[in-house]
């Protein structure tokens, strides 16, 4: 029993020496800040917190806690911490200074905290920059810079043209009136109701934007980018990230690298592209034009033209008003409601159009070809489709004239229409005309049949 009682109490002492010793120490003081100076402040190793009023003055308040193993040591380093402050034609110039690496020699476990408080004119210049601690600016109607790493940023409520930088830290801006830059590594970063332009740039972080009043650029790496409600153009270059766009008022150009491309509601011209992930768009108001690489790609209701390239994956596009355009590489293509000319290419894949206006070409390798036309204008609609190791399908609007030319091999011809010809229906050949002719309807195929329908 003696045994067990004296480790227990050896154990105690040795937790009651190894116990941190804590110093606390306060600074204090208020100068005149007049309109047209401003604050500038240099700080490390702690958080600054700056609020605003109407009063030309700023009140700064720090406080430092300071520990060591011996409360003699915590005491004389936070005893070492210097908070200067200069007054200028300028303005007021904070920073604080901590004890030469010399104060460090023969002391163990000392650590420090200094965290600032500052009441500042809400109508001052701004420079605030920090090392190892996170800034919080609340209701500054004048221009700034913040900047920190290894901490967290927060601006709300400000008025003017903002520039935030930081590493290693999230950043969020809120209803601010003005311009925003933001430059960010590693972090979050999130912006709302900004009234003018928004420009980022990050890496390894997700980027949140909206409420946008003017142009939003954004160039990030390795995180996904939201943008939502931006009423200027928006331009986004991205990769090993998500891309998603929606209710865009202007044009949006998106390049991605192995990330999803999405944008919904572009009141403008939408140009996405991406590789090794897909692209979705939907209600875009003047045209489209997607490039990919190994991306299946699907959208709808285009106001304007839609332009799409990509390889190694499907198309499905509806509802395009102007001409459509789409050629693929191994893969499937099929175009639905396209108001204007349609144009479509692929190989070792199958096409399918369906309720096109105008002319109608198919250039396909390897696939077959089921082609509607319209029809509902009664107008001529020129259609040319050509394949090998797939049939063709092709259903032609009634009431119009079509001269007819077909060709296959190890394949037949058949026509649900009545055909004035010269040659056999059935055979491997057709040439003739379908009502009065006068249109073209030209199919050529190797190795697949050729059926014309109603």
């Amino acid at each position: 029993m003696r045994s067990v009682i004296s480790v227990l109490l050896v154990a105690a002492c040795a937790a009651a020496a190894s116990a941190r010793q804590e110093v606390t120490r306060e600074f204090q003081k208020t100068l005149p800040l007049v309109s047209g100076r401003s604050l500038k402040v240099e700080h490390s190793q702690g958080n600054i917190t700056i609020h605003t009023h109407a009063k030309a003055e700023v009140d700064i308040h720090a406080s430092m806690k300071c520990s060591a193993d011996r409360v003699e040591d915590a005491r004389e380093g936070c005893d070492g911490i210097k908070i200067l402050v200069e007054e200028s034609s300028s303005g007021v110039w904070l920073r604080t200074q901590l004890p030469n690496s010399d104060f460090f020699h023969g002391r163990r476990n000392l650590s420090w905290a200094i965290n600032l408080d500052i009441d500042m004119p809400d109508s001052a210049p701004l420079e605030a920059r920090s090392h190892f601690g996170s800034i919080s600016v609340t209701d500054l109607h004048a221009p700034a810079v913040v900047a920190t790493n290894n901490g967290k940023v927060l601006f709300i409520g400000g008025r003017g043209r903002q520039r935030i930088e930081d590493s290693f830290g999230d950043v969020e801006v809120a209803r601010n009136d003005g311009d925003v830059t933001i430059v960010d590594s590693n972090g979050r970063v999130t912006a709302s109701d900004i009234t003018g332009a928004l420009e980022i740039r990050d890496n390894f972080g997700e980027i949140n934007a909206s409420g946008i009043g003017k142009r939003l650029d954004v160039s990030a790496g390795n995180g996904n980018v939201n943008a939502t409600s931006v009423s200027g153009s928006v331009t986004i270059s991205d990769s090993f990230g998500k891309v998603m766009v929606r209710d865009a008022k202007a044009d949006v150009t998106v390049q991605n690298q192995n990330g999803i491309v999405e944008a919904t509601g572009v009141t403008g011209t939408a140009d996405l592209r991406t590789s090794f992930a897909p692209v979705r768009f939907s209600r875009i108001g003047k045209g489209v034009t997607v490039h990919g690489q190994n991306s299946e790609v699907i959208g709808d209701t285009v106001g304007g033209p839609a332009t799409v390239d990509t390889s190694f994956g499907s198309i499905d596009v509806r509802g395009v008003k102007g001409a459509g355009r789409l050629t693929n590489q191994n893969g499937n293509v099929r175009g639905t409601d396209i108001g204007g000319e349609a144009y479509a290419r692929t190989s070792f894949g199958g096409v399918t159009l369906e309720d096109v206006g105008e002319r109608i070409t198919v250039d396909s390798q390897n696939g077959s070809i089921t082609v509607r036309s319209s029809g509902a204008a009664k107008k001529c609609q020129p259609i040319s489709l050509s394949t090998n190791f797939g049939p063709i399908k092709v259903s032609i609007p009634q009431g119009v004239g079509y001269d007819v030319t077909a060709r296959t091999t190890f394949g037949r011809i058949t026509s649900q229409l009545p055909v004035t010809v010269n040659g056999q229906v059935g055979g491997e050949s057709l040439s003739g005309k379908i009502g009065g002719g006068g249109c073209e309807l030209r199919l050529n195929n190797s190795n697949g049949s050729i059926d014309i329908v109603n």
